[in-house]
């Protein structure tokens, strides 16, 4: 079966894992906040298919991203999901240590004292992925021609809403993290995300924060009168809150959105999950709305008056995929004094549960010998997007 736009994926695309990796060799994809490192040698593993990758913050501040495997014999490097390295990264194994800043081969343990000097340039390193940052957030590109002219267009339509809360990179902190590991196509949880048709049903704690409308970007008449009262209150305070849905780069959506009278943060009683305030409202009352940003391929983050909470996937293979969550608080946020990491992390825990739920229902439901692809409605059109996107840049 050929693919339609308008319609899911064919089982033959769901199932095509080779076709995901080609994806992932030519796009940048998100891989996590500055302040998931946020201090010189912090570091933050992920996965993407059979390999292990880690963030690291180098000693004079730029962020590196490693292949998690010693240039020696191939031991992992880090083993810890997140954690702190010495002042070189230094293997388990036979504790050869590699440079912080450029994974240059600084020691090899057994060898003899002239060996690091008398070994080529770069053939001991360990091998390097690309690294860029828009406004603390990090993407990588695995290609070795990495195409930067994307990045920029992205950067400079998304700056404007973004760097108010970048704050050059530094202020900010992971205040808590979470990682899954679901059995459930990746496709399928991307889809999943790209509408809220099913959340009315299924998230009844999410829409009571939020008018669904939002994430679909339909506009009936209760919301356009919502959105309207929240636009002259950001005209007010100066900020960006033009909706780009995918257009007119079709990488990304984002938009300021309202939350339900009274909420001024993503928690379920509406109150704050940090007293630190943070970005744009650091120093003046929180709003009661997010700043939501969508990228593909594999990525959703929203930021409010307090907190960052950042959600993000990669495949694993065929019908297994990595969830990462990642809250991001002010650098001078103290647990238990400004926030309560339960408070914090409620929302999204609970919903990223009921939404796994759903993935694996569809990715079972799509291995099934009588599956075809269903239509997308107008109001998952940003599902269609998606779909379309995909097949274009995954040949």
């Amino acid at each position: 079966m050929t693919y339609q736009s308008g319609y899911g994926f064919p089982a033959e695309v769901l199932g095509d894992a080779a076709r995901m990796q080609r994806l992932f060799d030519n796009k940048w994809f998100f891989v996590g906040m500055r302040a998931d490192v946020a201090r010189p040698r912090d570091y933050f593993k992920f996965k993407l298919f059979d390999e292990e990758y880690f963030l690291v913050h180098g000693q004079e501040g730029q962020i590196k991203c490693y292949v998690n495997r010693c240039a020696h014999q191939s031991a992992r490097l880090v083993n810890a999901e997140t954690g702190r390295c010495a002042a070189r990264i230094i293997c388990p194994n036979h504790q050869w240590a590699f440079d912080v800043n450029d994974g240059s081969l600084a020691h090899a343990s057994q060898m003899p004292d002239d060996f690091v000097k008398n070994c080529p340039e770069g053939e001991l390193s360990l091998t390097s992925i690309v690294v860029r940052e828009v406004s603390s957030m990090l993407f990588a590109c695995l290609g070795d021609d990495s195409d930067h002219g994307e990045m920029d267009r992205m950067e400079n339509l998304i700056t404007p809403y973004t760097d108010p809360f970048a704050k050059a990179g530094h202020g900010f902190k992971q205040a808590y993290h979470s990682r899954e590991i679901i059995n459930a196509n990746w496709l399928l949880v991307m889809i999943n995300n790209r509408e809220c048709c099913h959340c009315d049903m299924n998230h009844k704690g999410l829409v009571k924060l939020f008018d669904p409308s939002s994430f679909n970007g339909d506009m009936t008449p209760e919301y356009k009168a919502m959105i309207e009262q929240a636009q002259s209150r950001w005209d007010a305070k100066g900020l960006h809150w033009k909706e780009m849905p995918f257009a007119p780069d079709e990488n990304f959506r984002i938009a300021r959105y309202p939350m339900a009278e009274g909420f001024k943060s993503i928690t379920f009683d509406g109150e704050l999950a940090s007293q630190k305030l943070i970005g744009p409202f650091e120093n003046g009352e929180p709003d009661e709305g997010t700043l939501s940003l969508w990228l593909n391929p594999n990525c959703w983050v929203h930021f409010t008056s307090d907190h960052i909470a950042t959600n993000w996937v990669l495949p694993l293979g065929q019908d297994r995929c990595a969830l990462y969550t990642s809250w991001i608080v002010h650098e001078d946020a103290v647990e238990n004094t400004h926030y309560d990491k339960d408070h914090m992390t409620e929302v999204w825990n609970v919903t990223n549960a009921e939404d796994v739920g759903l993935c694996k229902s569809m990715s079972e439901g799509a291995k099934s010998r009588h599956y075809k692809p269903g239509p997308f409605s107008q109001n998952e059109r940003f599902c269609t997007q998606f779909c379309d996107w995909y097949m274009e840049n995954s040949v």
